[in-house]
């Protein structure tokens, strides 16, 4: 298992992936053909729409997206985040960094847990402590909490500055979309295991005895050792928006 020093917990970049996936749901759907109305006996001419409101450039977007994106969740963990700078780019290297396999770092470090990872000894096998999951339970309600609606309405009127700061990792032909499913199918083929899972020394830190489970990505190990309970949560959440994605669910 990996330090804690050195790898922050999944969830809190989970936090940007639920965005994101929820982003897509709204753009497929207004992307979709609209029904053919009915012909009308006069014509009517339609009030002009209003003019988009015009986007900041990225280096300068924090303040926007902060305002619009604090009605997505009441969460604490969720408000956190949205106190640090650089908001998109950090969207965009979490995503990035995920759809890889691999842990955010340091643009995620201040969510990660505060206390350190132990392990218990039983009838001479090493467990994770209950506590060393439950570090985790803030950033799992966290993902829960956010609105999939509000998120996709903000990245609709966002939508060249999320682009732009995918690009701005060296993606200059890459879509930002097709990270984002990336990422949640990565994150949705960790596999669910029930129960204390038994680890074992690896210098100064712990690996799964299970080779199939020390073989998983980065990534997927996190989640894992997040505990059943939160793993469940946080996959069933990007189910939902899997499913709303209109993708073929990942088995």
């Amino acid at each position: 298992m990996d330090n804690d020093n050195k790898a922050v917990g999944i969830g809190s970049a989970l936090l940007v992936v639920v965005i994101g996936a929820g982003i897509y749901f709204y753009k497929f759907a207004a992307t979709a053909p609209a029904p053919v109305a009915p012909a009308a006996p006069a014509p009517v001419v339609a009030p002009a729409a209003p003019p988009a409101e015009p986007l900041p450039k990225l280096q300068e977007s924090d303040g926007f997206i902060r305002s619009r994106a604090a009605a997505l969740s009441t969460d604490r963990t969720f408000a956190a985040w949205l106190k640090t700078d650089d908001l998109l780019p950090r969207f965009a290297a979490a995503v990035n960094m995920i759809a890889q396999g691999k842990v955010p770092k340091d643009g995620l470090s201040f969510m990660g847990p505060r206390n350190k990872f132990r392990a218990i000894k039983k009838d001479g096998v090493f467990y994770a402590s209950p506590a060393s999951s439950a570090r985790y339970d803030a950033a799992a309600a966290a993902i829960g909490s956010l609105d999939a609606a509000a998120a996709a309405g903000l990245f609709q009127k966002c939508k060249p500055l999320f682009q732009e700061a995918y690009q701005g990792l060296g993606e200059q032909k890459g879509d930002v979309r097709d990270a984002i499913v990336r990422a949640v199918d990565e994150l949705l083929k960790t596999p669910a295991v029930p129960g204390p899972v038994p680890l074992k020394e690896k210098g100064i830190v712990y690996a799964y005895v299970d080779d199939a489970l020390e073989g998983l990505s980065p990534a997927q190990k996190q989640l894992l050792r997040m505990g059943p309970k939160n793993e469940a949560a946080i996959q069933a959440k990007l189910r939902e928006f899997e499913r709303a994605l209109g993708a073929p669910e990942t088995k």
